[in-house]
């Protein structure tokens, strides 16, 4: 028979659990010069990505980045209150990489003017 402070020590363990994390990223993608974040933090609340952009998350914790930016690691941190979460941006690499294995397009050569 277990002792009652042995028992009451795994009742603790099992009863706890690992705090939520207040944010949440649906997106995270880099496209045509262009850097969208997007994703739930707790309701109006200030989002920082990458200690460089601000936002504040809506009265439902939304929110969202449209930068002109493009993060040297293709990582991005993203900070709300005590939270932070760090992402891997979709196409980051992929645009620079697709640019160095595709052969430049030649233009058609146009007809003679008349």
């Amino acid at each position: 028979m277990r002792s009652l402070p042995a028992a009451f020590a795994v009742l603790l363990l099992i009863g706890a659990a690992p705090a939520r994390a207040s944010i949440r990223i649906d997106e995270a993608r880099y496209e045509n010069g262009k850097l969208t974040v997007t994703g739930q933090a707790q309701p109006n609340q200030t989002v920082t990505l990458d200690g460089k952009y601000n936002t504040k998350s809506n009265g439902g914790g939304r929110f969202e980045f449209h930068e002109s930016y493009r993060p040297k690691s293709c990582m991005s941190d993203i900070t709300a209150g005590d939270d932070s979460y760090s992402t891997i941006i979709t196409n980051c690499l992929l645009d620079d990489a697709a640019a160095a294995l595709t052969p430049a397009a030649k233009a058609p050569a146009s007809p003679p003017a008349k």
